[in-house]
């Protein structure tokens, strides 16, 4: 059966180690995609604000499933959006202050607005920060923000979180979903909310099924969504515990375009 939507994770699936991709390259299966009527799929953790710029310049329309399926953007339009309640954030944020495996973490809201934190204006982790977030704004305490909340982002200098990611699942079963997100990080979120969640509100939308899908990931929080597609690729550079989930690995990494390489395969197959 023909591919009629393909989705993507960003950072070490799309895009390389220097953050970019094969312009050109990608442009020609664009262009592609829309003579074919295959739907293009960002699906990303990160703020939607953030995501755009990566495809200034692309001719092609580009569908953002963004904070791991909690705000979905389509034409520039909020078609989906999941808030977790102030409540439990600050519920959350008192349970957090407790636990000593927190107390070296970089804390971080992503909302509809802004995205939040105490981080100081001054500090390098506050510029690291702002390139992911959109008007990242300081604030003294999180639990005084307002702002419609999607996602509660945490970061630790040190690369293994599983025992992080435990924690927060234990303490808050039923209530929100930790899942790691690379690169030393987890995202706190809804527990219905994941890519795979975000994914099948398109599918369902654009009527399109589980065999007419392909979909990129290479870390924790991309597995559920790698799984409601029929082509459900992990990229070749993905840690083991996460190839071990899926059964399909792309041929090559993200820094020699794995991506765009079996793309262009499902592609010239049409």
């Amino acid at each position: 059966m023909a591919i009629k939507l393909i989705a993507a994770d960003m950072d070490g699936t799309f895009l390389n180690d220097h953050s970019d991709y094969d312009r050109p390259r990608f442009q020609r299966l664009l262009t592609a995609m829309q003579a074919q009527k295959v739907r293009f799929v960002v699906a990303s953790g990160n703020q939607y604000p953030h995501l755009p710029q990566y495809f200034t310049g692309m001719d092609g329309d580009i569908t953002y499933l963004a904070e791991d399926g909690a705000h979905i953007v389509s034409n520039g339009q909020t078609i989906s959006e999941d808030v977790i309640p102030h409540t439990l954030l600050k519920a959350f944020l008192n349970w957090m202050s407790s636990q000593p495996l927190f107390k070296q973490a970089w804390v971080l809201f992503s909302g509809r607005q802004a995205a939040w934190t105490e981080i100081l204006p001054v500090a390098k982790r506050f510029k690291q920060s702002s390139y992911f977030y959109g008007n990242l704004t300081h604030v003294m305490d999180l639990a005084e923000v307002t702002d419609a909340i999607y996602k509660i982002d945490i970061t630790w200098p040190s690369f293994d979180v599983s025992a992080q990611e435990t924690l927060v699942n234990q303490a808050f079963k039923g209530q929100l979903r930790a899942t790691s997100s690379g690169l030393g990080g987890i995202d706190v979120i809804l527990p219905h909310v994941n890519k795979a969640y975000g994914l099948a509100k398109l599918q369902q939308q654009w009527q399109i099924n589980y065999s007419e899908t392909l979909a990129f990931g290479d870390s924790g929080n991309d597995v559920e969504m790698l799984q409601k597609a029929r082509y459900g690729y992990v990229m070749k550079n993905a840690p083991e515990s996460v190839k071990q989930q899926v059964d399909l690995i792309t041929p090559l990494t993200n820094n020699d375009s794995g991506v765009l390489a079996v793309m262009e395969d499902f592609l010239k197959a049409r």
